[in-house]
């Protein structure tokens, strides 16, 4: 269970530091949220080891969502070809297209 813990702290942190170094060279704010959770997420995973605490399934599952599974989608999603932040943006864009449209009914 540590070796988990232990594989889990070195790829968020390399997740991390990957998204980090692209948010610079982007010179794009839309990454600082996902940088936050990231780094909320490896520090509850830190505290779990030195404090040798045990969280259950649902705060594990939450952890492994925001610090490694969403940043793996966001760079195969740019490997692919489409920008995070163009994304982020045209759903907020059609979110708001939405909503004015139920107001005006």
């Amino acid at each position: 269970m540590l070796v988990e813990k232990i594989i889990f702290s070195i790829l968020a942190f390399y997740l991390f530091l990957v998204m980090f170094f692209k948010m610079i060279k982007k010179i794009d704010a839309t990454y600082v949220t996902i940088l936050v959770m990231q780094g909320l997420g490896i520090a509850i995973s830190f505290i779990e080891i030195i404090f040798t605490l045990k969280y259950n399934i649902i705060v594990k599952t939450i952890i492994y969502l925001i610090s490694i599974v969403i940043p793996i989608i966001i760079m195969i999603l740019e490997r692919k070809g489409k920008n995070f932040s163009e994304l982020i943006y045209l759903t907020l864009a059609k979110f708001y297209k939405l909503t004015r449209k139920c107001k005006e009914m």
